[in-house]
């Protein structure tokens, strides 16, 4: 079984691209739109390995729905790379508070990114 990453930002072209770079190399992509549209498919019972979400959207930031699984039992040990635009230091310290594995900043290097989801996925 291909090992399931979440994609959640509101740019469908961000989303396309970074779906289409993920299954060339082999994994499976679901994609939500925002933090919200998120919640409710994991909540839906959608299993996923890994989250690789935008921090600014709209209904739902990525650092809330960062939160909110953090506070689900049944949700909380999913990994989450946070990558954000606008990224201050603050936001960074905190959504590694908070539980995020990486946080990037847009625009992020796809090579980067991808070392450290296979990092990430290796130590589950």
């Amino acid at each position: 079984m291909k090992t399931q990453i979440l994609l959640v930002d509101d740019h469908q072209m961000a989303r396309r691209a970074l779906k289409l770079i993920l299954e060339q190399q082999g994994y499976a992509c679901e994609e939500a739109d925002d933090g919200a549209s998120a919640l409710s498919i994991l909540e839906g019972g959608q299993a996923v390995d890994l989250i690789i979400s935008d921090n600014q959207m709209p209904i739902m930031t990525g650092m809330e729905l960062l939160i909110n699984l953090k506070a689900h039992a049944r949700l909380s040990a999913i990994p989450v790379i946070l990558y954000s635009g606008n990224l201050t230091d603050e936001l960074r310290k905190q959504a590694r508070q908070v539980g995020a594995q990486a946080v990037f900043t847009k625009p992020y290097s796809f090579a980067d990114l991808l070392a450290t989801v296979t990092n990430i996925l290796s130590s589950k």
